[in-house]
C-alpha cells in the first residue's frame, strides 16, 4: 500500500539518494531537499544528483529543492569549506565532524515541512554514525522542539538508522549508484579516491559484494 503523506528528504550523496529511492516506492510523494551550506563539494554533488534523479526517473519523487544555507561563517576556514588538509581513509571518525551538521539541516528541513505542509522530513543517517546528533535521542528531542517552535508536529525518519554502508549498497545495487558522489575532494566533478569519504564508499562496495561503478582519480586507494 503506498503511503499518501508527502515525505521530504534530505539529499547529499549515496546513502541519502538510496534512502529517497526507497521512501518512493512506499510514498506517493517524496521532496528531495538539497541544503546548500557552503561546504567545497557541493557543486560536484549537486550535478551528481540531477544525474542521478535524470537516469531513475520516477513520479514520486519531485524535482530537487535548493535551499541557501551558508555554513562559511560557522567553520570559518575549515578543510570542509576551503579544502585545507581534507581527512583521509586513514583518519578516525572524530576527524569528519562537522559540528551542528544535521542540527542545522534538520531545523532548515522542519521549516519547509512547516511552510509547505509535509509532516515528514528524512535524513539518512547510518548505524556507524558516532556523533551525537544522530543518536535517537536528539531527534526525538529534535522532533519536540519542532513542535514547540511550528505548533505543528513534524516526525523525523531514519530509515538507514540500523544499517551500515554496506547494507545500504546492497539494497540499492540496481540504482545507478554510478550517479551519486561521495567526495569530499572531487576532481573534475568525480570521486578523488583518496579522501576518507571516497574510502569509506570503496569498502561499502567491497562489503556488500556489489561491483562498485565509481570512477575513482587516485586507483591506488586500498
Amino acid at each position: 500500500m503506498i503511503d499518501i503523506r508527502p515525505v521530504a528528504a534530505l539529499v547529499s550523496g549515496l546513502d541519502s539518494v538510496i534512502m529517497t529511492t526507497l521512501l518512493a516506492r512506499g510514498h506517493h510523494t517524496v521532496t528531495p531537499l538539497f541544503v546548500r551550506a557552503g561546504l567545497r563539494w557541493e557543486d560536484a554533488e549537486r550535478t551528481s544528483l540531477a544525474r542521478y534523479f535524470s537516469a531513475l526517473s520516477t513520479d514520486a519523487i519531485q524535482p530537487v529543492v535548493d535551499i541557501d544555507l551558508s555554513t562559511r561563517p560557522l567553520y570559518g576556514r575549515h578543510w570542509s569549506t576551503y579544502g585545507d588538509d581534507v581527512p583521509d581513509a586513514s583518519r578516525p571518525d572524530q576527524d569528519w565532524y562537522l559540528p551542528g551538521r544535521n542540527l542545522l539541516l534538520l531545523s532548515t528541513a522542519a521549516t519547509y515541512g512547516a511552510i509547505h505542509g509535509i509532516s515528514r522530513i528524512a535524513i539518512g543517517t547510518l548505524a556507524s554514525n558516532p556523533f551525537p546528533d544522530a543518536r535517537p535521542s536528539f531527534f526525538r528531542s529534535l522532533e519536540q522542539s519542532i513542535l514547540f517552535a511550528f505548533d505543528t508536529p513534524i516526525q523525523i525518519l531514519t530509515p538507514l538508522a540500523s544499517m551500515h554502508k554496506g547494507d545500504v549498497i546492497k539494497v540499492g545495487g540496481n540504482l545507478p549508484l554510478e550517479h551519486a558522489l561521495s567526495c569530499a575532494s572531487p576532481v573534475a566533478g568525480g570521486h578523488c579516491g583518496t579522501c576518507g569519504k571516497c574510502g569509506e564508499r570503496r569498502r561499502g562496495f567491497v562489503d556488500a559484494c556489489v561491483p562498485d561503478p565509481t570512477t575513482y582519480a587516485d586507483l591506488g586507494l586500498v
